[in-house]
Protein backbone atom coordinates (compact mmCIF):
# COMPACT_ATOMS: atom_id res chain seq x y z
CA UNK A 1 0.00 0.00 0.00
CA UNK A 2 1.53 3.08 -0.60
CA UNK A 3 0.46 6.22 1.04
CA UNK A 4 2.13 10.29 1.50
CA UNK A 5 3.53 11.25 4.39
CA UNK A 6 0.72 12.78 6.69
CA UNK A 7 -0.98 9.06 5.93
CA UNK A 8 2.47 7.01 7.12
CA UNK A 9 2.60 9.22 10.23
CA UNK A 10 -0.52 8.66 11.21
CA UNK A 11 -0.67 5.46 11.23
CA UNK A 12 1.53 6.02 14.22
CA UNK A 13 -1.19 6.81 17.55
CA UNK A 14 -0.22 7.69 20.51
CA UNK A 15 1.38 5.46 22.89
CA UNK A 16 2.93 3.26 20.18
CA UNK A 17 6.22 1.74 20.48
CA UNK A 18 8.09 2.41 17.72
CA UNK A 19 11.75 1.22 16.48
CA UNK A 20 14.09 4.38 14.47
CA UNK A 21 16.83 3.86 13.23
CA UNK A 22 19.76 6.00 11.27
CA UNK A 23 21.36 7.43 14.24
CA UNK A 24 21.82 11.05 11.97
CA UNK A 25 22.28 9.95 8.82
CA UNK A 26 19.41 7.96 6.71
CA UNK A 27 17.12 9.16 9.33
CA UNK A 28 13.64 9.04 7.92
CA UNK A 29 13.70 13.05 9.18
CA UNK A 30 10.58 14.02 7.17
CA UNK A 31 7.99 11.40 9.07
CA UNK A 32 9.88 12.09 12.07
CA UNK A 33 8.72 16.25 11.77
CA UNK A 34 4.99 14.93 10.24
CA UNK A 35 5.16 13.08 13.85
CA UNK A 36 6.08 16.35 16.03
CA UNK A 37 3.54 18.69 13.87
CA UNK A 38 0.67 15.90 13.99
CA UNK A 39 1.45 16.42 17.87
CA UNK A 40 2.13 12.45 18.74
CA UNK A 41 3.04 11.94 22.10
CA UNK A 42 3.63 9.51 24.67
CA UNK A 43 5.38 7.17 21.86
CA UNK A 44 7.92 4.81 23.04
CA UNK A 45 11.02 4.54 21.33
CA UNK A 46 13.81 1.90 20.59
CA UNK A 47 16.98 3.48 18.72
CA UNK A 48 18.13 1.02 16.37
CA UNK A 49 21.13 0.53 17.19
CA UNK A 50 21.57 3.99 18.57
CA UNK A 51 19.75 7.74 18.70
CA UNK A 52 20.98 10.94 17.03
CA UNK A 53 19.00 14.20 15.92
CA UNK A 54 16.01 11.93 14.83
CA UNK A 55 15.75 10.83 18.66
CA UNK A 56 16.33 14.28 20.56
CA UNK A 57 13.96 16.25 17.81
CA UNK A 58 11.38 14.42 18.85
CA UNK A 59 11.99 14.25 22.32
CA UNK A 60 11.84 18.48 21.76
CA UNK A 61 8.59 17.67 20.09
CA UNK A 62 7.15 16.80 23.28
CA UNK A 63 6.58 13.03 21.38
CA UNK A 64 8.49 10.50 23.53
CA UNK A 65 7.52 9.45 27.51
CA UNK A 66 10.07 6.01 26.85
CA UNK A 67 13.03 5.38 25.43
CA UNK A 68 15.16 1.85 25.00
CA UNK A 69 18.37 2.54 23.77
CA UNK A 70 22.75 2.20 23.97
CA UNK A 71 23.24 5.66 23.22
CA UNK A 72 21.58 8.97 22.40
CA UNK A 73 24.02 11.36 20.98
CA UNK A 74 25.01 13.88 18.04
CA UNK A 75 28.12 12.35 17.13
CA UNK A 76 31.14 14.92 17.20
CA UNK A 77 29.23 17.77 18.77
CA UNK A 78 28.15 16.10 22.13
CA UNK A 79 25.15 15.00 23.92
CA UNK A 80 22.02 15.87 22.78
CA UNK A 81 20.23 18.37 24.79
CA UNK A 82 16.97 17.27 24.86
CA UNK A 83 17.44 14.06 25.68
CA UNK A 84 19.68 15.32 28.30
CA UNK A 85 17.18 17.58 29.33
CA UNK A 86 14.38 15.69 29.53
CA UNK A 87 16.54 13.03 31.88
CA UNK A 88 17.45 15.85 34.16
CA UNK A 89 13.47 16.71 34.56
CA UNK A 90 12.73 13.01 34.98
CA UNK A 91 11.03 13.25 32.29
CA UNK A 92 11.48 9.94 30.27
CA UNK A 93 11.83 6.42 31.67
CA UNK A 94 14.60 5.19 30.12
CA UNK A 95 16.10 1.63 29.52
CA UNK A 96 19.74 1.31 28.82
CA UNK A 97 21.22 -1.27 26.73
CA UNK A 98 25.08 -1.51 26.50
Amino acid sequence: MWTDLAGAAALVKDGDLVALGGHTRQAPMALIRELIRQGRRDLGLVTVPTGGLNVDLLIAGGAVSRLHFAQVSLEEYGLAPHFRRAIEQGRLTLWEYP
